[in-house]
């Protein structure tokens, strides 16, 4: 064989070879069009005033929010206060969440349980009613992320950001009830731990005042110290400066173990309560709870804090802790 047919052969499959990549390069899709068509979901969460997060064909399984002034409530757990927090988080990572194409057919919806009967949406509208965001939200990937589209678009993300998970739904049937507890407001006080300065405390006929008091240190060069002190009464129990600091620490943190309807605000004493505490800064800021007689066969009460529309439920041990243990006394 000579060199001409050699060079000849040489420039044929040399030809061949560049059409082959061009062909590979048409046919193959680039990450390009995946970077371009990534997840992408923008809006005012502060014009957002009501979320609803449901299954579509079980509404009354879902979990819903609304803003009330410059609050939220928690529409069906009876308007109960919302923790404000996890709302805003919930807007913030919405906002924030990224991810990738990884379908752009309606046939694959059935894979990613993102069908409009099976995926959890989340419709979120300002106060004319008018749309911000509806995201349907597949099933979770991994425990760190879940499948996404939006409303209007055939395409289907991986989101980096589990919001199935979220909302207590990884692998749950979609009639269960969405927990509603963990988004409601059960702290009992609003006031910091360390702006708290004194208490009333209301056991039956008695009632007890404690306060943080400034006292001159031992040191005269040092500054005056703080100590917990009983106002009154004078005269019968008296508590130590260690009980009442435990006090406050039980006080300060009190949380509820849930809510109940506010049609029981009237009922079981709390019209006239036998139990109450009230905290107080030195700002004139206070928080006053009433507590009822015991409710059930597990001796739970109901709370309720005044300002609040809000009827709580305190279990048996919660109320012992703030009326009774640091109440005993020793033994002779």
């Amino acid at each position: 064989m000579n060199k001409r047919i050699i060079y000849s052969m040489l420039i044929v499959l040399g030809a061949l070879l560049i059409l082959w990549v061009v062909l590979r390069n048409v046919d193959s899709p680039t990450s390009a069009p995946e970077s371009l068509g990534a997840l992408d979901i923008e809006f005012d969460s502060e014009m957002a005033a009501r979320v609803d997060i449901y299954k579509r064909d079980y509404p009354d399984s879902g979990l819903h929010f609304a803003r009330i002034d410059t609050g939220w409530v928690v529409t069906n757990a009876y308007n109960a206060p919302a923790k404000k927090t996890d709302i805003d988080n919930l807007f913030t990572n919405l906002n924030d969440v990224s991810g990738q194409i990884r379908g752009e057919s309606a046939e694959l919806y059935e894979d990613f349980d993102i069908t409009d009967e099976r995926a959890l949406q989340i419709e979120i509208f300002d106060e004319e009613g008018s749309k911000l965001l509806h995201a349907y939200i597949g099933k979770g990937s991994g425990g760190r992320g879940c499948f996404m589209r939006l409303a209007g678009s055939p395409i289907v993300y991986l989101a980096d950001d589990n919001f199935i998970s979220r909302f207590a739904a990884w692998n749950a049937p979609p009639e269960k009830k969405l927990p509603t507890d963990r988004w409601v407001e059960l702290a009992l006080i609003d006031i910091p731990r360390d702006q708290i300065k004194s208490y009333k405390i209301k056991r039956g006929k008695t009632e007890f005042e404690f306060a943080l008091l400034q006292e001159p240190s031992e040191d005269t060069l040092a500054p005056p110290e703080e100590i917990w002190t009983q106002i009154s009464p004078e005269k019968g129990l008296r508590l130590e400066e260690s009980k009442i600091k435990r006090l406050h620490s039980t006080l300060s943190s009190i949380r509820a173990s849930g809510i109940t309807d506010p049609e029981n605000m009237d009922k079981f004493g709390l019209e006239n309560p036998d139990y109450t505490f009230l905290a107080m800064d030195n700002a004139g800021k206070s928080n006053l709870v009433k507590f009822s007689k015991p409710v059930d066969d597990e001796e739970q009460r109901y709370a309720v804090v005044d300002g609040k529309n809000a009827v709580y439920v305190v279990p048996k041990n919660t109320f012992e802790r703030i009326f009774e243990d640091q109440f005993k006394k020793p033994d002779k």
